[in-house]
C-alpha cells in the first residue's frame, strides 16, 4: 500500500510538471514576441527562468514528500519562503493594496530605530521645495533618501516594472539629501512594521539602492510571517495541516511577500488560535506564564485590528479546571480582558472618539456623504438592509478574493483561475476533515460559540468600511476585500472537524502539493500576462 501511495504521488508530481511544460514552455516562443528586445531582454529571460525554477521547485517538493522516508519539520517553512520569493518577484513592489502606504510607515519606523529624523518638521519645510510642501500639506510627512522617491514602481505590474526590478536589483544608493514621499503613513501599532523596518534599515546601512531596499523590507516581512506560521503549526494540538493550508493560500502568500501589515495580523491570529487550542485541549495545567503569553498575543493583535476583537473570546474555551483554583481562573480572565481593552483604547482612542462623536461623515474618494455611528444606532433597520444587500451582492467576491482572486492591486487580469480556486477549496476541506483514528475534541456548543465570534468579527469588518469608506448613495458596503477574512477562516473551517464526518484516506500530502502547484501555475500564468503589458 505504501509503495502504491509513493507511486501515485510521483505520478502527480510528474503530471503537474508536464502540464506546466505543455502550457507554457510550448507557448514560450509565441509569448516573448510581445516583449521588445533588446530593451526588455531581462524580462524575456525572467519569464523563462520562472518556468524552469517553478517546475524545479515542484519536482523537489514532490521528491521530499514521497521519496524521503521522513517528512522533516522544516519543509513547511522552507516551502513557504520559496513560494513567497516567487510571489515577491512576479508581483512587483507596490502592486499589493496599500503597499506604498505600508512602505512609508515601515520607513518611518526604520528612521526611528536608526536614530535619524523620521518626519518633516519646520526646519525641513523652511528649505523644502514647493512639491514637498504640497505633499506635507496633504498629510505625507515621511522623510526618505532622495533616491527612494524614484518613479518606476507602479500599482500595475508590467514590462516597465519588471525591467526596473531586474536591472536594478543590486544597485547602490548615490542620492544626496532627503525628501518627502508622496504617501501618508498608516498610524497603528508599530510592532506590525518591525520586520519591514529591519529590512529597510539593513539596506540603508549597506547603502543599497531603492529597489534592493524595498525588496529587503519585503523579504524580512516574509521571513517573519514564515516564522510565525511555522511556530503556530508546531503549537497547534490538532489539524496542523489546516494552518499550513491557510498559510499557503495565494492571497496569504501575496500579502506575506509584500510590505503589508496584513501578514503580521494573519500570523499573529494563527499564533493566538494555536496557543488557545493548545491550552484548551493539550496542556494539563495553565500557568501564569501561559496566561501572560496569551495576553501578549492579544495585545499585539487587537489594537491594530479591533475588528477581530470578538475572536479574543476563544480564550473562554480554556476550561477553568485547568487552573489551580477558580480564583486564579477569574483573575486571569479579568487581567487579560483589561490588558486588551487598555491596549485597544490607547492605540485607537482618537479614531474611536471621532466615530463616537461624529454626526456627519464625508467619503473623499466619492465626494459624497457617508455613514456615521449615529446612523447605526438610530436607523438599525436601514443598516440591516445595507448589510443584507452586501451579503447578497458581494459574498462570492469575498470568497474569491480571500483565496487568490484579483491579485496585484485587485487586478482582474492577475488572478488565480477558477479551476485553481476549486482546488484550493478541496485542499482546505481535506486539511480539516477528520481522518480515521483522530479524535474530534471540539464539542457542538463550542462550535456554536466559535461561529458566533466569527459572525461578530465579520460584522465589525463590514462596519469599519461602512463608516470609513461607503457613501450613502450605495446600497451595499464597499471597500471590503476577502483578505480581511483570512484570520477568521481557520476558525470557520474547524467547525467542520466533526466525529460524524470522516474519511479513511490520508490525502494531506497530495492536497498540500496541489496547493503549492496552484501557486506556481498561477504565477507563471500571471507573469505571461503581465510581461506583455507596458
Amino acid at each position: 500500500m505504501k509503495h502504491i501511495r509513493i507511486k501515485k504521488g510521483l505520478l502527480l508530481t510528474a503530471g503537474s510538471i508536464l502540464l506546466i511544460a505543455f502550457l507554457f514552455i510550448n507557448e514560450y516562443p509565441d509569448t516573448i514576441i510581445g516583449i521588445p528586445s533588446p530593451q526588455y531582454e531581462a524580462v524575456r529571460r525572467f519569464y523563462w527562468w520562472l518556468i524552469v525554477f517553478g517546475c524545479g521547485f515542484l519536482g523537489l517538493l514532490g521528491a521530499a514528500l514521497w521519496i524521503s522516508r521522513k517528512i522533516y519539520w522544516w519543509l513547511f517553512p522552507a516551502a513557504l519562503v520559496i513560494l513567497g520569493l516567487f510571489y515577491m518577484l512576479v508581483l512587483t513592489p507596490f502592486s499589493t493594496p496599500d503597499e506604498a502606504a505600508h512602505f512609508v510607515s515601515a520607513y518611518r519606523l526604520s528612521s526611528q530605530l536608526m536614530g535619524k529624523q523620521a518626519v518633516a518638521d519646520e526646519t525641513f519645510l523652511a528649505h523644502a521645495k514647493e512639491e514637498e510642501r504640497e505633499r506635507v500639506g496633504r498629510g505625507a510627512n515621511v522623510l526618505v533618501r532622495s533616491g527612494d522617491d524614484a518613479p518606476g514602481l507602479y500599482t500595475s505590474v508590467g514590462q516597465v516594472s519588471y525591467n526596473l526590478v531586474l536591472t536594478q536589483m543590486f544597485s547602490l544608493d548615490d542620492s544626496q539629501g532627503v525628501t518627502v514621499r508622496y504617501e501618508a503613513p498608516v498610524n497603528t501599532t508599530p510592532v506590525v512594521y518591525l520586520p519591514q523596518a529591519f529590512g529597510i534599515s539593513l539596506a540603508r546601512i549597506l547603502h543599497l539602492g531603492y529597489i534592493p531596499l524595498v525588496y529587503l523590507g519585503r523579504l524580512f516581512n516574509l521571513l517573519a510571517f514564515a516564522g510565525m506560521a511555522a511556530l503556530a503549526v508546531r503549537i497547534m494540538p490538532f489539524k496542523k495541516e489546516l494552518l499550513m493550508a491557510v498559510s499557503c493560500l495565494p492571497m496569504t502568500l501575496h500579502l506575506a511577500a509584500s510590505l503589508s501589515y496584513d501578514a503580521a495580523f494573519i500570523g499573529l491570529s494563527m499564533l493566538f488560535l494555536a496557543w488557545c487550542f493548545y491550552l484548551a485541549y493539550e496542556k494539563k495545567e495553565v500557568t501564569v506564564k501561559d496566561t501572560v503569553i496569551l495576553a501578549l498575543l492579544l495585545i499585539l493583535l487587537e489594537p491594530g485590528k479591533i475588528v477581530y476583537l470578538p475572536v479574543a473570546g476563544i480564550c473562554l474555551l480554556i476550561p477553568a479546571s485547568k487552573f489551580k483554583t477558580k480564583k486564579r481562573y477569574w483573575l486571569s480572565v479579568i487581567c487579560v480582558m483589561a490588558a486588551v481593552v487598555l491596549a485597544v483604547f490607547f492605540v485607537n482612542r482618537i479614531v474611536l472618539s471621532v466615530w463616537a462623536s461624529s454626526t456627519e461623515s464625508y467619503v473623499g474618494w466619492s465626494e459624497a456623504a457617508g455613514y456615521t455611528l449615529q446612523d447605526v444606532l438610530h436607523q438599525p433597520y436601514d443598516i440591516f438592509l445595507v448589510y443584507y444587500e452586501t451579503l447578497v451582492t458581494q459574498f462570492d467576491y469575498y470568497l474569491v478574493t480571500m483565496l487568490g482572486g484579483f491579485l496585484g492591486n485587485l487586478d482582474p487580469n492577475l488572478t488565480v483561475p477558477p479551476f485553481c480556486l476549486a482546488i484550493l477549496w478541496y485542499v482546505l476541506f481535506v486539511s480539516v476533515i477528520r481522518r480515521e483514528g483522530e479524535e474530534a475534541l471540539i464539542t457542538g456548543g463550542q462550535k456554536l460559540w466559535i461561529l458566533l465570534l466569527v459572525f461578530l468579527s465579520a460584522c465589525l469588518v463590514l462596519a469599519s468600511m461602512l463608516l470609513g469608506w461607503t457613501p450613502r448613495n450605495l446600497t451595499y458596503i464597499t471597500g471590503v476585500q476577502g483578505r480581511y477574512f483570512i484570520p477568521l477562516l481557520p476558525l470557520v473551517l474547524l467547525t467542520v472537524f466533526d466525529r460524524h464526518l470522516v474519511i479513511s484516506l490520508d490525502l494531506r500530502k497530495s492536497a498540500w502539493y496541489l496547493e503549492c502547484f496552484v501557486s506556481i501555475y498561477a504565477l507563471i500564468r500571471i507573469c505571461s500576462t503581465a510581461c506583455l503589458r507596458n
